[in-house]
Formats: structure tokens, sequence, C-alpha cells
């Protein structure tokens, strides 16, 4: 199976050289801003060091070995690159190669005294973030109001609509990295108790491609009685989507279906946005802002509800270095044998996100109509895990499309494979690994 590619040339001398330059403006500025002098002296080999990676970036060098910087994951990295052989950053496979840019980034920063545990990317997490107020607000509101006050997610509802709910807070995940709530079905307290919102939520779920909403929900209702039920979710962004991702585990908590959420972070700053541990603390502290959100009447209500789940343990944080290295998630038992053992342990494993779909689905060119299970690979068919993948679609790869007439339907539609790219469309995909 061919692995994606991105349109590399524009890929790497355009949005891999701007992210670069972005890392050298944000040295500088909190450079200037620090009163530590020998961390601003600092500063400015770091600056030269990230400025020399865009040039090799511009200029289509070789990829060289990484230095070492005191790290264990050098030797696995430097193999990786050795396997692949003589590459440049325009031929190289294109997810490795930006794994290794990213990489390179933090092996500059490791080598430092000063900044070896600066997020570099906290900034701009920050400003995108900020801008998501309304979204923030109203997802606060609907919370309390459905969820949490009037006990939706417990016993007092019929079963109907215990679905419906799940439906739409899938979906709020599901559509987390996008803060335009348009596309969900926007459920009343009244649709769920008269059972009226089920051609909402149908209509909100025609642009996802694969939905096997209905089959995760099966499962859940057919092991509910399981002792321990604890959920992982492998995150993707901060902000506003780790923020949806935080009130979906508290929904599965307070809905009785996870006994416990295990939520996994990078170990340090990756593809700009992704959550590192640090940004627990800084949604919340962000939530606690009337500055920054100054509608406080529910927020008011839901960040103590938020902070209760983390101090009691019942939501949990994890960080695996397996997390930050180049390999697909096809090699997680060979490379990160304890993590997938966890995996297989896990009640129900959720994936969000592009870059955690490429890597499940080994960053292959498959036949959008090739099954999930079949691209999972050893993820898949056998393998133990319950693999749940919530994806709005902005790269090459798809699968589980159910037939070559709804793909043919879809590039009608969306011309130009657009359905694909264009983050208006979406996967829900489950495999039960059996």
């Amino acid at each position: 199976m061919p692995s994606a590619t991105m349109n590399a040339q524009e890929t790497a001398e355009t949005r891999w050289a701007k992210i670069i330059q972005g890392t050298v403006d944000d040295i500088g500025e909190t450079a200037a801003e620090d009163v530590d002098d020998q961390k601003r002296a600092e500063s400015i080999a770091i600056q030269i060091a990230f400025k020399d990676v865009k040039k090799a970036i511009e200029h289509n060098k070789a990829l060289t070995p990484l230095q070492d910087d005191g790290k264990p994951d050098v030797e696995e990295w430097n193999k990786r690159l050795a396997a692949i052989g003589e590459c440049s950053w325009i031929s190289c496979p294109w997810l490795f190669g930006e794994c290794y840019m990213y990489r390179c980034i933090q092996r500059i920063l490791n080598s430092s005294r000063h900044w070896q545990n600066y997020d570099i990317f906290k900034r701009q997490k920050d400003s995108t973030f900020v801008k998501s107020r309304a979204a923030v607000e109203e997802l606060a509101s609907r919370y309390m109001q459905i969820v949490a006050d009037t006990g939706l997610a417990q016993n007092e509802i019929k079963e109907e609509a215990k679905k419906m709910l799940f439906a739409e807070m899938t979906e709020i995940a599901l559509w987390g990295n996008a803060t335009d709530l348009s596309l969900l079905a926007n459920l009343t307290l009244e649709d769920l108790q008269n059972l009226q919102g089920r051609e909402a939520i149908q209509k909100s779920q025609r642009n996802i491609v694969d939905n096997d909403g209905v089959d995760v929900w099966a499962y859940l209702q057919r092991t509910a009685g399981q002792a321990s039920r604890q959920i992982d979710i492998v995150l993707d962004n901060a902000g506003f989507e780790l923020f949806t991702d935080v009130l979906y585990a508290a929904y599965l908590l307070d809905a009785g279906i996870a006994t416990s959420v295990r939520l996994h972070t990078k170990e340090f700053p990756w593809f700009v946005s992704d959550v590192i541990p640090s940004d627990i603390e800084s949604l919340f502290e962000h939530l606690d802002s009337s500055e920054c959100f100054p509608d406080r009447e529910y927020l008011i209500q839901l960040v103590p509800r938020l902070r209760k789940f983390f101090q009691s343990g019942a939501l949990t944080t994890t960080s695996d270095p397996f997390w930050t290295t180049p390999f697909s998630l096809h090699e997680m038992l060979a490379k990160a044998p304890a993590l997938f053992k966890e995996l297989q342990n896990s009640y129900l494993a959720i994936f969000k996100g592009d870059l955690n779909y490429h890597k499940l689905t080994r960053d292959g060119l498959w036949p959008h109509t090739t099954t999930y299970e079949e691209a999972l690979g050893p993820l898949g068919k056998h393998s133990g895990v319950k693999v749940l993948a919530l994806r709005t679609n902005k790269s090459d790869v798809c699968v589980g499309v159910s037939s070559q007439r709804q793909v043919d339907k879809l590039n009608e539609e969306a011309p130009g494979g657009a359905w694909i790219k264009n983050g208006k469309y979406a996967v829900v995909s489950f495999n039960e690994g059996q």
C-alpha cells in the first residue's frame, strides 16, 4: 500500500518553513519579555539553529541523523531514517518528514539549558482558544442544561433518548477541531424527552462518510455490566478541541458508560497544537478567566464539576513516548508492547483527529471502500483492541466508505476529492478487534 502524500514541495517550502519561522519569532518574543540574561542570550543560539532547519527545508537539503540530545529515542529515529535511505525534505515520506521536523525542533530545545521545558507553540494555542468564546459558552450551557442538571445521562430517560444523547455528544467530540457548531443536531431537552431528535441527528450525520455510531452504541449496551470500563482517549488538539474532549469524557462518566477515562497527551510540543500535559491546566486557567469567557452563568457550574473528575481520579492524563515517534500504529505491538497491552485492556480506545487517523491506517492510500478493519492492520481483526476513530477529513487518507457508488456520489457532491480534504466531512469508524 503506497504512503499517502500531500503536495510535498508546497508542504515543505511553504507550510513547514512557515512553522519554523513561527518558532523563531516566538522564541524572540519570549526572550524579549524575560528578565533572565542567560536565558535571553541562549535564545539567540536557538533562533539560529531554528533558522538552519528552515534553510534546509527551503533548499531541499538531505535529512541527516539526529544529534544526541540525551533522550533515548534518538537511536530509533536514526534507524528509521537509515531504513528509508537517502532522502531530502521534499522526497522523504510526508508523514516521516513532518514528524522529523518536530523532533528537530525539540532536539534544539532539549540541548539548551534554559528552554528544555518551553512550549514553543503555547502562545499560538492560547490565541486560538480565546477566539472560540461563543462556542465554549454555548457548549457549557447545553451540557449543564441537558446532561448535568436534568439527569438525562442516567436511568430516568428512555433508551432511545440515551442513544440520541450519545450520538450528539460523540458528534461534539468529532467536530471539536472546528468552532462552528452548525453541523451538530443541537438537540434540546424537549427533543430528547419526547424523542423528537431523530430527524435532527440523521440530518447532522449526512456528512459522516463512514458512520459506525450505531455499532459503538450496541457494543456499549452489550458490555455495560463490566465492572471496569476504562475508556482511553488519544487526544489531538489543545484549546477548543481539548475542551470538547474533556466535556465528552465528563459525559461518559456522568452517563455511567465509563467508570474512568484516561486522556493520552504528547510528551512534548508536536504538530503545533497537539495537547501536552501543561495544556490541561492551561485549559482550566482560560475557563476560569472572565476576561477570556465573560458569560459565566454556566461555566461557573461546569468548571468545578470538570475539575472534580480530575481530583477524584475518575479522569486522568498519561503520556507515552510512542505518540511522538515516526511510527504508524501498525508498529505499536513491536515498538511499544506495554502500550499495546494497555489498549487491549481498555474498554474503548478513542483516537481523535487527522494525525491519529493517518497513523491508524499506516498513512496508506487505500481505496476508499477498504474496510476500516483491514486498514487497521494489527490493530484490527483479532487484536483485542476496541478502536474508535473520530476524525474530520483533512487529507488524502479515508477508508470505510460503503460502496464505490457512494464514493462516486461524494465526488460529485464535492468535486476533486474535496470531501477527503476540506474538513466538512468526517468518519466515526469503529472496530471491536474480534
